[in-house]
């Protein structure tokens, strides 16, 4: 039985699945993001047999009309399709929510998340803000939001 391992990984990476997963008629270097350097930012990878199969980013990043005086945004969350329902993502987010909460509180976890995936972030308490748009270089989108609060 084959055991999956989830850990921290450089930004760079992340780069290759978040190009074949997430952006796949860009190049390599439209997988690089704003604040994946930033002091503070951090970036998951789960790993089968030594084979990174998943990925996710949490960095520091402000929202516009933020709610919290603190806003982490999650970024690049993908999973190899043949392993996607094995709980990789939900492990993946689960490690960057938990990280966003040994930070100073309170604060709020955003990202924008594809239409279909909706269902995945409410799961852990994102609520969706505003109406779906569209981005010609990820297509449809949510405004998904989190509060983190000192006491939960």
């Amino acid at each position: 039985m084959s055991t999956i391992e989830t850990r921290p990984i450089r930004a760079t990476e992340t780069y290759d699945l978040r190009q074949r997963i997430l952006r796949p008629h860009q190049p390599l270097s439209a997988c690089a993001f704003p604040y994946d350097t930033a002091s503070g930012a951090l970036h998951i990878g789960s790993f089968l047999n030594g084979q990174l199969i998943g990925i996710g980013s949490i960095v520091p990043e402000p929202r516009k009309n933020a709610t919290q005086p603190i806003s982490w945004r999650i970024r690049g969350m993908a999973v190899q399709e043949d392993t996607r329902g094995s709980g990789v993502g939900s492990t993946i987010l689960q490690t960057l929510i938990e990280y966003a909460r040994t930070q100073p509180l309170p604060a709020e976890i955003w990202c924008y998340g594809r239409a279909h995936v909706k269902g995945f972030y409410e799961r852990f308490g994102f609520v969706q803000e505003g109406d779906l748009f569209e981005l010609p270089e990820a297509g449809s989108l949510l405004l998904m939001i989190k509060t983190l609060r000192a006491n939960r």
